[in-house]
């Protein structure tokens, strides 16, 4: 415990109080004082064992709430805005409805170069003629060629723009303010934020936010082609493009738009506590803890508090009444305030009197091409399967034909074997016992001696001999024809011996 210092200095009922954090007062009676100092104010209140003490926080602890910081915490609100086909613009009906067709519309063109990749991969695998692959080739390429005709010219919206007087001159306006706002080195989209009362766990700041980065870029919608350079932003689930007359949302369910007499754009500052990288192009107003005391010092009771710096970011909010939410930060707040005052002007020139808008529209015989593409790409994905599957069922028929004959030839092997027992039977040849393992003859002799086993052609093993005796000169070619390959013989205990047959390449 470390030593500390306190005096205290009584003028009747105010007294003065010294110690090391400062000077403190208190006035009143015995039982009942109001104090401030350095900590925060107090009222303090009982007597004979009973007290009742207040703390009051100090004027510097209630400004630092004000502050964000972008802890996350259980109980955030989300920020985000309705479904995009639900915010529908009446004067852009048409629009809308054609930019969701195209956006809705499946591309052929890497449907068909995926399949007929495949089909040229099995025309060169399989026993074919050099001619066919280059036919297939060829058949592939014209097929991928119309496919990319047909999504160029019917799932392309083109946007022409014909803006006029001080129309033109506020879009240029919205354009140069949109560029320096992309060019800033950090922007943000707020994605929850909600007010917190433990500011002490949240380096002092009011306000918890979740935030994800994002880019901001000059690039025309989706399939969409325009002769402007129109300005877009990533705002989560939701990707915005601001042109000329209104502005377009799109997601996942589908494209709205917010004209922008109905679009509320709000700038301001924001004091934010950043646990992050700094960026190099924002400002810092100060700083403070990681856990903060009362008095605004570093909460000794956490060994890892570290200092985090507070810094002046610019914050956009973008909403509308039939639905549109979004909240952005950025590392400089003059370029928010720029964009926002950009995008007020452009209310008064909503109207689509000066704005010539035309696309392709899906004619007959664009029907009748992307109908000729898709029966190709049937054609050739049949062409693929269909061999395929002929092949495996072959393979399963040879291989169920293979077996039944496998097992055909040594059934018939073992009838043989049978068959052999039986005639050595016939002949008083008792001490020897055949059997057959899979392509092996096996013969076991029992009781024989040296002498007979040498007379007999079983040590050493005498082809000659062991056929004169057990079985026919001529047999060896019968042999060969039922799946036999080897002679196997064991006299008595001792090790067999093996002997191959001459079979024919035919026969094996």
């Amino acid at each position: 415990m470390g030593f500390y210092i306190r005096k205290g200095f009584n003028f009747g009922p105010l007294r003065l109080n010294l110690s090391r954090s400062g000077l403190g007062a208190s006035i009143g009676v015995k039982g009942a004082r109001i104090g401030v100092g350095p900590r925060g104010s107090y009222v303090h209140l009982g007597r004979g064992g009973l007290y009742y003490r207040q703390t009051i926080a100090s004027p510097s602890a209630r400004e630092q709430p004000s502050q964000d910081a972008p802890l996350v915490s259980d109980g955030l609100q989300e920020i985000s805005s309705s479904a995009a086909q639900t915010i529908v613009d009446s004067s852009a009906a048409q629009l809308l409805q054609e930019l969701n067709r195209v956006k809705r519309r499946v591309d052929l063109f890497p449907l068909s170069v995926i399949v007929g990749s495949v089909l040229l991969i099995r025309i060169a695998v399989s026993e074919t003629e050099w001619w066919a692959w280059i036919a297939g080739l060829l058949a592939v390429a014209v097929i991928a060629i119309c496919a990319r005709h047909n999504d160029v010219t019917d799932g392309t919206l083109i946007l022409q723009y014909s803006i006029d007087g001080k129309a033109g001159q506020d879009f240029s306006h919205l354009q140069d303010a949109f560029k320096r706002f992309a060019a800033c080195q950090r922007i943000w989209h707020v994605d929850a934020r909600a007010q917190t009362f433990d500011w002490k766990r949240n380096a002092g700041a009011g306000f918890l936010q979740r935030r994800s980065a994002i880019s901001a870029a000059f690039t025309p919608p989706p399939k969409v082609q325009c002769n402007l350079t129109v300005p877009k932003i990533k705002a989560g689930r939701e990707t915005l493009y601001l042109l000329p007359d209104r502005l377009l949302i799109y997601d996942s369910s589908g494209i709205g738009a917010v004209p922008y007499t109905d679009l509320q754009a709000q700038s301001g500052k924001t004091r934010f506590i950043e646990t992050e990288q700094v960026p190099a192009d924002s400002a810092q107003v100060g700083t403070t803890w990681r856990y903060v005391a009362v008095n605004g010092g570093p909460d000794r009771r956490f060994n890892n508090n570290r200092q985090l710096p507070i810094m002046l970011y610019g914050e956009l909010k973008l909403s509308s009444g039939s639905g549109l939410n979004e909240q952005f930060q950025c590392s400089v707040p003059e370029a928010v305030a720029e964009l926002s005052s950009a995008i007020l002007p452009l209310a008064s020139h909503s109207e689509s009197d000066k704005i010539a808008v035309s696309f392709a529209s899906s004619s007959q015989r664009q029907a009748f091409t992307r109908a000729g593409v898709w029966l190709s790409i049937v054609i050739m994905i049949c062409t693929v399967l269909v061999p395929l599957g002929w092949d495996m069922a072959t393979s399963a028929d040879q291989q169920a034909l293979q077996t039944q004959l496998a097992q055909q030839a040594l059934q018939a092997r073992q009838q043989f074997g049978q068959a052999l027992n039986h005639e050595l039977q016939t002949r008083k040849v008792k001490n020897v016992l055949v059997m057959v393992a899979d392509t092996k003859l096996e013969l076991q002799v029992l009781n024989e001696s040296s002498k007979a086993a040498r007379r007999d052609g079983l040590k050493p093993l005498d082809k000659q001999l062991l056929f004169t005796k057990f079985l026919r000169s001529t047999m060896e070619a019968n042999l060969c024809g039922l799946g036999f390959r080897a002679i196997q013989v064991r006299v008595n205990a001792d090790s067999p011996g093996e002997l191959a047959l001459a079979c024919s390449s035919t026969q094996r």
